[in-house]
């Protein structure tokens, strides 16, 4: 009649305690967030190191990226911008 009493409650322990299975799986699936987080950045990283390298070393991407984003000329150039009439409707 113990034995049982004790195998109930020391299940229990076990299960719902600072240690127990309930908080290992929990631990787990944090760790396994964490890790899916840094992979992440790991990868944003190289992307970033790549594009840093990119507008550093080629003087054609950076000119790309001038033109294209901020939208710059040369002195003699002139540029046409051309206005799309189904889209101002």
């Amino acid at each position: 009649m113990v034995f049982p009493l004790i195998l109930i409650i020391g299940g229990l322990f076990l299960i719902s305690n600072d240690m127990g299975i309930i908080r290992w799986y929990q631990l787990r699936k944090e760790r396994n967030q964490v890790q899916a987080e840094i992979d992440r950045f790991i990868k944003e990283e190289a992307e970033l190191t790549s594009e840093l390298d990119r507008l550093t070393n080629d003087k054609e991407y950076l000119k790309k990226i001038a033109r294209e984003k901020f939208h710059m000329v040369k002195p003699d150039e002139k540029v046409f911008r051309v206005i799309d009439k189904r889209k101002t409707k």
